[in-house]
């Protein structure tokens, strides 16, 4: 391995270290010579047969939007119409968006809090079976996998369930697949027959269009009528569109690259497993959750990691490729190895 200056590694933002392919490039610089014109309606259309086809649900249950943030804003400002009371319920530790975005839209937030395991994080026993029978929430939103533990949640289990429960007081359940392409399960296709399901799909991870925003709602038609009904006209630039389109045209460069980042997961995994001091946790996503022993040892590695909103020393890093995970991997040791002196 080359030298390598840990403080360079991009690791903080789960982006995936690969650009898009080339006729995903082309298609957006074509777009741009037309930034004169606004986009066109029905390439919004054929996006959306395009996302209904690769997850498996009807053109009418997807709804297109400028990145996560936006489609959350859109979808809990809606359920707010649909729901019953304003109180969500949420996982701890979770995606950081849900919260300040929930608490903008007028609703109220409750946690469930994940237990760490040996080797991955959990729901507690009965534990949200608890809180949704004391707290009845008109919501429950759950990244699975999880962020920023890497950890499946339901793993594509017990969602029918789940959802009915939730159906008995008019509650709504989101769940955020960012992370299917790597982890190997989806629900996706349910939305057509649970009526208070939604699932969340991005273009910005195994499809390397972070920069270009293009995220997708899946959920009944009703819902999804309802939040277009008060949507901006033009949710997508036109480059945003015609990447968009090149890209679900053909999805397979996408599970390629899942497939490379799953590979190297499994590498990486046996690699962190063997450094003394540093505690390191399965992952089903394309970073990895680590727990330091102090803070003096997370900082001697110099890299700009993502600190979670958790009590401890942990730390969330995205994987690239090889040689930069080599060089985190080198710095990781080095400052654990200074602590054993």
């Amino acid at each position: 391995m080359t030298d390598c200056d840990p403080r360079s590694l991009r690791v903080n933002l789960n982006e995936l270290p690969y650009p898009p392919p080339a006729r995903v490039l082309r298609a957006a610089a074509e777009a741009l010579k037309s930034s004169n014109l606004y986009p066109e309606g029905r390439d919004v259309l054929v996006l959306k047969e395009l996302m209904a086809k690769y997850t498996g649900v009807a053109p009418e249950n997807v709804h297109f939007a400028s990145g996560s943030d936006y489609a959350f804003y859109e979808l809990f400002s809606q359920l707010r119409v649909f729901s019953s009371g304003p109180l969500a319920l949420i996982i701890d530790p979770t995606f950081s968006s849900y919260e300040p975005i929930l608490k903008a839209t007028g609703w109220k937030v409750e946690r469930v809090r994940l237990i760490e395991g040996e080797e991955r994080w959990n729901l507690p026993p009965d534990g949200l079976k608890d809180a949704l029978k004391h707290l009845k929430p008109s919501l429950l939103v759950v990244d699975d996998p999880n962020n920023p533990t890497g950890s499946p949640i339901f793993g594509g289990e017990g969602i029918e369930g789940l959802a009915g429960s939730l159906d008995e007081w008019g509650g709504w359940l989101l769940i955020d697949e960012a992370y299917a392409e790597f982890s190997g399960y989806s629900i996706s296709k349910l939305v057509g027959s649970i009526g208070n399901l939604v699932v969340f799909r991005t273009l910005s991870k195994a499809f390397a269009l972070a920069g270009l925003r293009s995220s997708a709602l899946l959920a009944a038609e009703r819902l999804i009528a309802s939040i277009e009904s008060g949507s901006p006209r033009f949710e997508l630039s036109r480059p945003t569109l015609a990447a968009s389109l090149e890209a679900l045209r053909d999805p397979s460069y996408a599970l390629r690259y899942a497939r490379e980042i799953v590979n190297e997961r499994q590498r990486m995994w046996l690699r962190l497993a063997g450094i003394q001091y540093l505690k390191s946790y399965k992952s089903w996503t394309n970073f990895f959750l680590l727990k330091f022993t102090d803070e003096d040892a997370l900082r001697r590695t110099g890299i700009n990691f993502m600190r979670p909103a958790m009590r401890g020393s942990f730390a969330r890093f995205s994987l690239m490729d090889r040689e930069a995970d080599d060089c985190l991997l080198v710095a990781l040791e080095e400052s654990l190895r200074s602590r054993i002196k």
